[in-house]
């Protein structure tokens, strides 16, 4: 069955959702939350969406209010996407199905729908929260709190988070398949995409062992210094 095409709109308010696929919860715990939340704070940066509304009280979704300010929605929801599957480590699908985005072209309709989320939680959470209402002017995400550790950090921290860390390139390998199957492209289709790539590369020297030189092979056959050069600029 072939896929229905996306409405697109450089400048349009959406109401995105996106479900797991039913290997893994996408929320187990609060720890991944946060780490959603450093992924969605990261992105925003970089494609300068404005986030109206979030909700994550559900275990296995997650649904955004956001308007792509000129940005390209796909790129913003793969980046998203594509961050958080590096993070979890699950065997099968993290994702069920594409995302589904619905355009809203009236301010009535946006503020009804952040009031829907809104309502979803009868007391303030963190989990379930939003960045205008009330005919407010839209904000970053600089309210939400930090979630990243300071730098200076000891270093065991760090060595606590890498003990899921993937540490051959046959791990690195299924793991890259998986997150293009995930949205729904070949691995040859995703590497297309210069920023993703990028940014997958970034992703991949934090989150394994490989070295630069494997993390070249992996991402198609560039040189370590490519490499050294993508991972400081990104």
């Amino acid at each position: 069955m072939a896929r229905t095409a996306r409405i697109k709109d450089d400048f349009g308010t959406f109401l995105i959702r996106q479900t797991g696929g039913g290997e893994r919860m996408l929320f187990e715990n609060e720890s991944d939350r946060y780490r959603f939340m450093e992924i969605l704070k990261r992105t925003q940066a970089n494609f300068n969406f404005k986030l109206y509304a979030y909700c994550l009280l559900s275990d296995n979704e997650y649904q955004l209010v956001l308007d792509t300010n000129g940005s390209d929605l796909s790129k913003v929801m793969k980046s998203i996407n594509i961050g958080y599957a590096m993070y979890v480590k699950c065997k099968g699908r993290l994702f069920r199905d594409r995302y589904k985005s619905t355009l809203m072209n009236e301010k009535d309709e946006v503020l009804k729908t952040i009031g829907a989320l809104h309502e979803r939680s009868k007391e303030a959470t963190e989990w379930n929260s939003f960045c205008v209402y009330g005919g407010k002017s839209p904000l970053k995400l600089d309210w939400v709190t930090p979630l990243r550790k300071e730098d200076d950090e000891p270093a065991a921290a760090e060595d606590k988070e890498c003990r899921d860390c993937l540490h051959t390139i046959e791990e690195a390998r299924t793991k890259l398949s998986s997150i293009a199957q995930d949205t729904g492209q070949t691995v040859e289709e995703l590497l297309r995409d210069r920023d993703l790539r990028n940014q997958m590369i970034h992703d991949f020297r934090k989150r394994t062992t490989l070295s630069l030189k494997e993390i070249g092979v992996l991402f198609g056959g560039i040189s370590e210094s490519t490499v050294c050069k993508i991972i400081k600029n990104t």
